[in-house]
C-alpha cells in the first residue's frame, strides 16, 4: 500500500552579519568573490552562506550588469552529503527587527556537497547596492543584516504549484475510502510488488493501465497484475510515481547520492510523458532544469532532445555555454 504521510521538515534559519557594509567589496574577499558565513546545522546537516558583495557574475554566466546587486546563496558543506531543501533570503529590518522576504525558490532543490555545481543555491539579485545606503532601515551603523531560512524535506516533496484539480491526490483517497479496502491493482516489479486502487492510477496516470495492458493478467482474486521488467523504469521510480498519483508529492529516496536521485527524476520525466501525467511532467522538468552539472549536462541534453522535452534542452544549452 501506499503511505499518506506528507512531508515532513527540519527548518533553521541563520543571519549574516556583515559589519562594514559599506567597505566589503569583491577585493577584500577570496578569488571567488564571496564571504562564508559560520556554519549552522539544520536537519543534521552543516550549511553556510556565501555573500557576494559585487554580485555573482559567474552564476550569471560573467554578466557585469550584476555588479550593482548584493547576492546571497546557501551551500551545503557537510562532505559527501546529499539534501533536498528549500531555500529563501530576506533583509533584516533594523528598525523593527523584522525580517523582510525577498527570495524564496518554491521548489525543493536537490543539493550535494561534493559537487560544485549542485552544491550551491540562491540569488545573484538579492538587492541593489544603490538601494542599501547608509541610514536605510536595512543599513544602520554601517551594519548589513542577510537572513536564510532552510527547509530540509524529511519524507515527501511537495510543490508550489497552482492547487490540484478535484480529482487529485488527497481528494480521491477520501473518494475510495483509502485504507479500508485493499488494493485493486498489483504492480509487479524487479521481484517486488506495490498496491495501487484502479480508480486513482486512472484518474491521476490516465496512459499507464492503457500502457501495460499487454502484461496484466486477471488474478482469481478479482485484482489486476501487471508486470513491469524495470529496464526503462526501476522499481524505486515506479513507486515514486505512484506516490504521487496519490498525494501529489514525490518520495525522498534515502541511500541515494545525486546522480541516483537525478536519475529517478529523469524516468519519472519520461513516464510522466509516456502517461499523460502533465503536472508531474513539469515539474521533473524544472527539478533538472535547477540541478544540472558538468557529468551529466551531455546526458541530461540527449535525453531532452530525444523526447522533445524542450525547456529542459534550452537549460542544458545555457549550462554548457557558460564559462
Amino acid at each position: 500500500m501506499v503511505a499518506t504521510t506528507l512531508m515532513k521538515t527540519a527548518r533553521g534559519t541563520h543571519v549574516l552579519d556583515i559589519h562594514g557594509f559599506s567597505s566589503v567589496r569583491k577585493k577584500q574577499c577570496d578569488a571567488d568573490g564571496f564571504l562564508y558565513s559560520p556554519t549552522f546545522t539544520v536537519g543534521g546537516l552543516d550549511w553556510a552562506v556565501r555573500y557576494y558583495p559585487d554580485g555573482d557574475t559567474h552564476h550569471a554566466g560573467g554578466n557585469s550588469e550584476r555588479s550593482d546587486y548584493v547576492a546571497a546563496f546557501v551551500e551545503l558543506v557537510t562532505e559527501g552529503a546529499v539534501a533536498w531543501a528549500r531555500v529563501g533570503f530576506g533583509l533584516v529590518d533594523q528598525t523593527t527587527d523584522e525580517t523582510v522576504p525577498l527570495f524564496r525558490e518554491k521548489d525543493p532543490i536537490l543539493f550535494e556537497a561534493s559537487s560544485e555545481d549542485t552544491c550551491t543555491w540562491g540569488t545573484g539579485e538579492l538587492a541593489r547596492r544603490s538601494h542599501l545606503h547608509a541610514g536605510s532601515r536595512y543599513v544602520l551603523g554601517d551594519r548589513l543584516k542577510i537572513e536564510c531560512v532552510i527547509d530540509v524535506c524529511g519524507d515527501f516533496l511537495t510543490f508550489d504549484d497552482p492547487p490540484p484539480t478535484p480529482s487529485s491526490g488527497l481528494p480521491l483517497l477520501q473518494q475510495v475510502g483509502y485504507g479500508k479496502g485493499e488494493p485493486d491493482v498489483i504492480i509487479q516489479v524487479e521481484g517486488g510488488t506495490i498496491g495501487a486502487y484502479y480508480c486513482i492510477l486512472d484518474a491521476r496516470a490516465p496512459g499507464f493501465l492503457k500502457h501495460h495492458i499487454h502484461t496484466a493478467t486477471a488474478r482469481s482474486d478479482g485484482k489486476v497484475q501487471i508486470f513491469m521488467d524495470g529496464g526503462d523504469m526501476p522499481a524505486p521510480s515506479v513507486w515514486a510515481l505512484v506516490q504521487f498519483a496519490y498525494t501529489d508529492a514525490l518520495p525522498v529516496l534515502g541511500g541515494l547520492d545525486g546522480a541516483g536521485h537525478k536519475a529517478m527524476i529523469r524516468h519519472l520525466l519520461i513516464a510522466a510523458e509516456r502517461y499523460g501525467m502533465g503536472r508531474l511532467r513539469a515539474i521533473c522538468e524544472r527539478v533538472l532544469c535547477k540541478s544540472l552539472d558538468v557529468e551529466t549536462v551531455a546526458a541530461t541534453l540527449a535525453m531532452a532532445d530525444r523526447h522533445g522535452f524542450k525547456k529542459l534542452s534550452e537549460a542544458c544549452a545555457e549550462f554548457m555555454a557558460c564559462p
